[in-house]
């Protein structure tokens, strides 16, 4: 079974906390954004405070034990969960990007080159955004129980979303197709940034994420044994096979923070990614689905 029909422990209890597709969010848009090249430390504020959360300063941290390169954050409890928000101001996206990458590199050497780079022993788990010139950390003291999670997703959910919509000007676009027996999307979330260094040259910063879903007409306890797909997109293929049948719970339509540019810091870097994405209104994408010694092939399209 390959990487795209695997599921970790760690990472399935990481999803129970950053997904909630029964919840009801705040729609955000970026319409409604200013579009601006980079960052004040109120853009941020006042987008976290429209966004529904209240941010109080934090007095008994100490900014100084969490340096990123040479940036300071500021800290604040979020009254709305029980966590503190580490908010890191920089000149340029070029700098965060660097402060970022020695932040990390000495966190790997500390650990041993491990991949686990913890932001901090104290805080268990952390959760990433970075909009423009800025990063912000949620820390949670530990790692939370199924029920805490419950709680708090949501309110995780709309700060990603109020980052990704309100400060990095993001978008989603659809493509979904059917065909007799399947149907199924790829939805992307991506942003693109144009800014200019302090020598006047152009730069861009972006990030992308895809998440592809399936879903079969039929009733999906009838496929048994190998199934695969594969979809064909204009960079290439992704797909995945499994001796067990069908699981739909791979291949739902989930709400996620990883949508939205959140990273887990243990896990992964929080600058960087995958690159941007510029859609095409005329662009086609194929599923291939292979089930029960049948096949069937259809087209996605974007949808508006």
């Amino acid at each position: 079974m390959d990487k795209f029909l695997q599921k970790a422990g760690l990472i399935g209890l990481i999803i129970i906390l950053l997904t909630g597709a029964t919840i009801g969010f705040l729609n955000y848009t970026a319409d409604n954004a200013d579009k601006k090249e980079m960052l004040t430390i109120q853009d941020v504020a006042r987008t976290l405070k429209d966004a529904g959360f209240t941010l109080v300063a934090d007095r008994h941290e100490n900014p100084a034990g969490y340096k990123m390169g040479q940036a300071l954050p500021s800290i604040y409890q979020v009254k709305e969960f029980d966590g503190t928000l580490f908010f890191y101001h920089f000149a340029s996206i070029g700098e965060r990007n660097s402060a970022y990458s020695q932040w990390e590199e000495a966190g790997r050497k500390n650990n041993s080159d491990s991949l686990s780079n913890m932001f901090t022993p104290k805080w268990q788990f952390q959760i990433a955004f970075a909009a423009k010139n800025t990063i912000l950390v949620i820390g949670l003291p530990q790692f939370p129980s199924n029920e805490y999670s419950q709680k708090i997703t949501p309110h995780i959910l709309n700060m990603g979303k109020a980052v990704f919509y309100n400060l990095n000007e993001g978008k989603q676009v659809v493509y979904q197709g059917e065909g007799e027996y399947w149907k199924g999307k790829v939805i992307f979330y991506y942003y693109n940034h144009f800014w200019t260094d302090d020598k006047g040259v152009n730069r861009y910063d972006g990030w992308s994420r895809k998440q592809l879903t399936l879903a079969f007409k039929g009733d999906p306890g009838t496929i048994h044994g190998d199934f695969s797909y594969e979809l064909q997109t204009l960079s290439g293929k992704a797909g995945g096979t499994s001796s067990d049948g069908f699981d739909t719970r791979q291949f739902a339509e989930r709400e996620s923070v990883y949508n939205y540019g959140g990273t887990v810091l243990s896990m992964g870097g929080a600058v960087g990614g995958s690159g941007g994405f510029f859609p095409q209104e005329d662009s086609v994408y194929t599923y291939t689905v292979k089930w029960n010694n049948n096949q069937e092939t259809f087209k996605l399209k974007a949808v508006d």
